[in-house]
Parts: structure tokens; sequence; C-alpha cells
């Protein structure tokens, strides 16, 4: 009996201070300096770049990863665009329940909202606490101007959208 308490002790400090050395968080694949990688709540800020973590208090994070035009066309698609924009990001389910994935962007180009493009998508559900990497939403683009993209989760209706302004050649 008196091994088992002077043990517990001693595991509890092993513990304590096993977690004041971990930073909360791992890098991600493909990340070189989690310094060059910001985070902000959609609260703190409107407009984000390719590459920042945005943050929905409470229900849920996404990063967009890559934006790039595609050649990739759908040949039974009812119209073929002058051009196909390809996204790719992460999400990560915050809230406690389960999340729909795919249906949680609009492109806007010009100030004209684009349709999405049937190419492979990503649609699927993420359970609560879960994280989905490499996403993917096609869109059809027609016209020129200011290429944004526009971020909210479908099921939080109270979330203000976040704008990603998208640099394309």
């Amino acid at each position: 009996m008196k091994k088992k308490l002077t043990l517990l002790p001693l595991v509890a400090v092993s513990l304590f201070a096993l977690g004041a050395c971990s930073s909360g968080s791992e890098p991600t694949k493909g990340e070189a300096d989690a310094s060059t990688v910001e985070t902000t709540t959609v609260a703190d800020k409107t407009s984000f770049a390719v590459g920042d973590t945005i943050v929905f208090d409470g229900s849920a994070e996404y990063t967009i990863t890559a934006a790039e035009w595609t050649d990739e066309r759908n040949e039974f698609a009812d119209s073929q665009p002058e051009k196909v924009l390809k996204v790719t990001y992460n999400m990560t389910n915050l809230s406690d329940e389960d999340q729909s994935i795919g249906m949680d962007m609009n492109l806007y180009v010009g100030g004209k909202k684009m349709e999405t493009y049937p190419n492979t998508n990503t649609m699927d559900s993420l359970s609560a606490g879960r994280t989905y990497e490499g996403a993917i939403q096609h869109f059809a683009v027609n016209g020129t101007g200011d290429v944004e993209l526009e971020v909210q989760p479908i099921l939080d209706f109270s979330a203000k959208p976040a704008i990603v302004t998208l640099t394309l050649p």
C-alpha cells in the first residue's frame, strides 16, 4: 500500500511536466514553420489569404492550402466554363456534432457568384473533433476580376463568412 501512495505523486508530477513541455498542437504535414501560419478567428478579421487558418469559434477551422486553375474538365457537364478553379483545403470540426464538408464555400469573380463545377469534389461528413485534410472543391469561372472565396460552415448560421482573397495568374 505504501508503494502505491509513493508512486501516485511521482506519476502525477511526471504527467504535469510532460504536459507543460508540450505545445498543445502538432505541425501538419507540409508545414514549414508554425510562425508563418496565421491563425485568426473570423470575429477578429474578415479578409484572409491562402495558407491562413480561419477559426469559426465552436464550429470549425479551415485552412485553404491551394487555389489553382486546372485543365481537368467533366465531359458530361451541362456547360463548359472559360476556366475551372480547383481549391484544396483542410477542415477541423470544432463542434460537438457531425458537420458537412463540401458545401461550405462560394466563389465570387468580379463580385459575381460562380457555380461549383462537377469535377471530383469532396462531399462528406466530419465527426466532432476530427480533421479532414485535402478536401477539394471546383468552381466554373466565367469572366474576370477580383477572385474571392467566401468560407462559412454550412450549419453555422450565426457565423460571419470569411473572405479569402485569391491571387491567380
